[in-house]
């Protein structure tokens, strides 16, 4: 069966308008934390630079403890549903 990543809760942590960088955490519908980040374009667009898991659960794909990169191939999935619910920063 292939992950499919559900945002149940997104928040934005900070937000840095000098350069347009930004931070989200989103808690995904299994218990899994992550924390995005993003960069804000001069036009407006937003892109998603990083996701990284943090250490509260086993990864849901791989099933390690420990720092693993199985999240980034999920980054635009999850970052699509996180910034439908936190939004972007003004």
């Amino acid at each position: 069966m292939a992950y499919q990543p559900q945002v149940a809760n997104a928040k934005i942590v900070s937000h840095n308008p000098k350069n347009g960088l930004f931070e989200i955490v989103a808690e995904l519908k299994d218990r899994t934390v992550c924390r995005l980040f993003y960069q804000k374009e001069a036009d407006g667009a937003i892109t998603p630079t990083h996701i990284s898991r943090l250490q509260q659960e086993p990864c849901p794909i791989c099933r390690k403890d420990f720092l693993c990169n199985c999240m980034s191939r999920f980054m635009h999935e999850i970052s699509e549903q996180s910034v439908d619910i936190a939004g972007t920063p003004q």
